[in-house]
């Protein structure tokens, strides 16, 4: 039975609760929130009253939802999140990862994996992804590179990586996986723009079957579901036991779970699941293609198209910095990107994108690329971040908490910062607490803050 028709039917027991939460499943609500939000949002709105269930132990209809999910994608255990992937990534670090133990992570996570290292007392191992200077993006691991790396340090215990990256390049988990098997490493993989894999396999391969250990996903980066809804899955293979991924999760998430987000997480899977969903993801991924295919056919315009999933549309125009494309698209067209770099800018499409954004989008390209092309000016290109390999002298952990002093970033050469800075999106991490500031990050950072926390 779907969460849905749980609360269908309890509702027509007509209970008379003195329950939180407090609105009494719609019978006041705010006249704003109602506005917007609707009487059939708090309709759904329960505690964990008789008959119901509880997210930190389910034994009922929550037990029975994570097992039809368990069951659609063929893992272990499935575990509903409600305060996000964040929230996943600290879990499965939690799960595997002790104070002072080695975790090697690839250096285009998420800042959420910073917050697992400061929580778990974990030591951080960097590894920094291929970067493609061209398009100003990371590109997947060196696997030769990795198991360099672990064949080194035989004492790491887990690798943190993203597939696919925020602008959905993929990396062959398959041969990660086999790596980290070796070496008796356990693999974790931030999998929150690959929520669509599961049920289009044209888009990518789901890191699951490729023998990831656990798997985190955002349904609500492309899957069509509320903020923040994601999903942990853990492998049928891992040694990882489930007991200890729902103990982990017990210390990081309310007491007080949200059955919207349930019944939306829930929703969205049966139909993600369900002859009409492949044959909406069906219809994206032809707009998508479509879409492309007529864009490319610009010669002032590229799209990048190199072992990406095709619903991450990156693209870039001759002569325009993907900042200046990006404020055209934004001042001139009324569209708004998902993130820009130097180099291009980035699209996310998922199951809200339709035909006629698209050909809006395309409109709005074709008009800029036809017109005379802006030449950027001979001046100097902001450093990317993605160049600057960290250098590591306190853990986060170990800086956390500890007195500090705000001074002038010129001066910052060499100090050790307690800041997390970070570009937002995508969340990669430009710099962490403990990490030693370099000239690079000073060439970075000068026009976008004046000061930085440092140790004293």
């Amino acid at each position: 039975m779907s969460l849905t028709d749980f609360i269908k039917n309890y509702r027509k027991s007509k209970r008379v609760l003195f329950t939180t939460p407090s609105h009494g499943q719609g019978d006041f609500i705010i006249p704003e929130c109602k506005k917007y939000l609707g009487k059939k949002f708090y309709n759904c709105d329960y505690s964990e009253i008789e008959g119901f269930d509880n997210l930190s132990s389910p034994e009922g209809i929550i037990k029975s939802i994570l097992d039809n999910a368990s069951s659609i994608y063929d893992a272990k255990a499935a575990f509903f999140l409600i305060n996000g992937s964040t929230s996943g990534i600290i879990a499965a670090m939690y799960s595997v990862l002790s104070k002072n133990d080695k975790v090697l992570i690839a250096r285009n996570c998420h800042k959420s994996v910073y917050n697992g290292l400061v929580l778990t007392g974990a030591v951080p191992v960097w590894i920094m992804p291929d970067y493609n200077e061209e398009w100003g993006i990371y590109e997947s691991i060196n696997l030769d590179y990795l198991e360099e790396i672990l064949s080194k340090n035989k004492d790491i215990k887990a690798f943190i990586m993203t597939n696919p990256t925020y602008e959905g390049v993929m990396t062959d988990v398959y041969r990660v996986s086999a790596i980290c098997r070796k070496y008796n490493v356990i693999l974790i993989v931030d999998e929150a723009h690959g929520a669509l894999w599961n049920f289009h396999k044209s888009l990518g391969t789901p890191s699951l079957v490729q023998g990831a250990d656990i798997v985190v996903q955002s349904l609500h980066k492309t899957a069509g579901a509320l903020n923040p809804s994601s999903v942990l899955l853990l492998s049928k293979e891992t040694p990882v036991p489930k007991e200890r991924v729902q103990e982990a999760l017990n210390l990081i998430t309310t007491t007080s779970p949200s059955y919207p987000i349930l019944l939306n997480i829930d929703s969205v899977i049966n139909f993600l699941d369900s002859d009409e969903g492949k044959d909406k993801l069906f219809e994206l991924t032809k707009s998508v293609n479509r879409f492309i295919r007529s864009v490319k056919s610009n010669p002032n315009l590229q799209v990048y198209q190199y072992n990406n999933d095709v619903t991450k549309i990156l693209v870039k125009v001759t002569n325009m910095s993907g900042f200046e494309l990006s404020q055209q698209l934004f001042d001139k067209y009324n569209i708004e990107d998902e993130c820009a770099n130097e180099k291009s800018v980035l699209f996310i499409t998922g199951l809200g994108t339709t035909k006629q954004k698209l050909k809006k989008l395309e409109r709005a390209l074709t008009k800029i690329c036809s017109s005379n092309i802006k030449i950027t000016q001979d001046k100097t290109i902001e450093q990317g971040f993605c160049n600057i390999e960290p250098r590591v002298r306190y853990t986060p952990s170990a800086v956390w908490g500890r007195m500090y002093k705000e001074i002038d970033i010129n001066y910052a050469l060499s100090r050790v910062s307690t800041e997390l800075v970070c570009d937002y999106p995508p969340g990669i991490p430009v710099l962490l607490p403990g990490e030693v500031i370099k000239k690079e990050h000073i060439n970075y950072l000068i026009n976008k803050k004046k000061t930085i926390k440092v140790l004293l």
